[in-house]
């Protein structure tokens, strides 16, 4: 019974490796430690095809020793690449091989006890093609959600460069507000994922305005009430850009409520305090603060100790004030204030 326990919690940590893991190095390492758990091998050794290039990556794990290597076809041993272009499986005593295939090779597993040890077992083996069998299927959607993932970044890049040419007044310092939300997100323990999505938002928070009218967008004297009306209706106009892109789901509640307000007068939907997700009010604060600190052509750019001033009196209304205090910390460390300098 507890091997058929191992069995079924196998498939579940490949499931985990392939909605958890942010990159392929994750994704190996996770895969040669279920095979040397699952097996209780000595030695295991994973190669994959690099998709994007005609390399490979090589991750191995020989008692509690493990190496990654990533290059051309030299770092693989006469015997890794026989077993590539051989592309069957070799069932023996005390080793195992199992070519990675879907269409195409993407790769092998190579799995061996010390001699003296238990062979594998009948049940083992069969276990082993199944459990490889899946890895391939795995292998496959965990590179096309890579390809997605790329063909989004560059669908990012090119939707950014566009929206600081019609738009200039949106146009975030990238470096600078990334470095603030990376170190935004180690204080207040958000994922990985959480950041990411946070970073993917500060790109396209205004994506929505290359929908709105030129002349609005570029007047400088202030808007007209009805200019306004149009002016808020960038959030949704934005969502409505990226709502078919399955990997930017996530982005979406933060770019809908960046202009909500902790006080519940912001809008689109006048969301206030909790209400408002959590990277909205992130972004809010970020969003505020580049506009203060790097100025904008109709407003000059301001020194940290106004923009602390400003911040603080807009706790509890425009910002949430537990975000508005952990900013306020980070705005004094020398590393940032440091990093800040280095743009103007």
């Amino acid at each position: 019974m507890k091997k058929y326990k191992t069995i079924f919690s196998s498939f579940h940590t490949i499931y985990r490796l392939i909605t958890t893991s942010g990159d392929i190095k994750n994704f190996a390492m996770g895969i040669c430690r279920l095979y040397k758990n699952a097996f209780f091998a000595d030695k295991v050794t994973v190669v994959f095809k690099n998709v994007n290039s005609h390399g490979f990556m090589k991750m191995r794990l020989e008692n509690k020793r493990q190496s990654f290597k990533k290059g051309g076809i030299s770092i693989l041993t006469n015997r890794e690449k026989e077993i590539l272009h051989q592309e069957k499986e070799i069932m023996l005593g005390n080793r195992m091989i199992y070519p990675f295939i879907f269409s195409d090779a993407l790769g092998a597993v190579y799995i061996k006890r010390s001699p003296g040890s238990v062979e594998f077992s009948e049940l083992e083996k069969k276990w082993f093609l199944s459990l490889s069998e899946e890895i391939s299927i795995s292998l496959r959607i965990f590179n096309l959600y890579r390809e997605e993932k790329r063909l989004m970044i560059n669908y990012i890049k090119s939707l950014t460069k566009l929206l600081d040419q019609y738009v200039p007044t949106s146009y975030l310092h990238t470096k600078s507000i990334f470095k603030l939300i990376k170190v935004i997100g180690k204080v207040m323990k958000l994922s990985e994922a959480e950041v990411k999505s946070l970073e993917y938002a500060s790109l396209l928070h205004d994506a929505g305005k290359i929908q709105l009218p030129s002349g609005i967008l570029r007047k400088e004297t202030p808007l007209t009430d009805e200019e306004y009306k149009i002016i808020m209706k960038h959030p949704r106009k934005g969502v409505e850009m990226i709502k078919d892109l399955e990997i930017l789901k996530p982005v979406i509640p933060i770019i809908l409520h960046h202009h909500e307000r902790y006080d519940g007068k912001g809008y689109p939907s006048k969301f206030s305090k909790d209400q408002i997700p959590l990277g909205s009010r992130i972004l809010s604060l970020l969003d505020a603060f580049d506009a203060m600190y790097f100025g904008r052509p109709y407003r000059k750019r301001m020194h940290l100790n106004e923009i602390e001033k400003e911040l603080k009196a807009q706790m509890g209304k425009q910002f949430d004030p537990q975000i508005v205090e952990v900013f306020l910390k980070i705005l004094k460390r020398e590393d940032i204030r440091k990093h800040l300098r280095s743009f103007l």
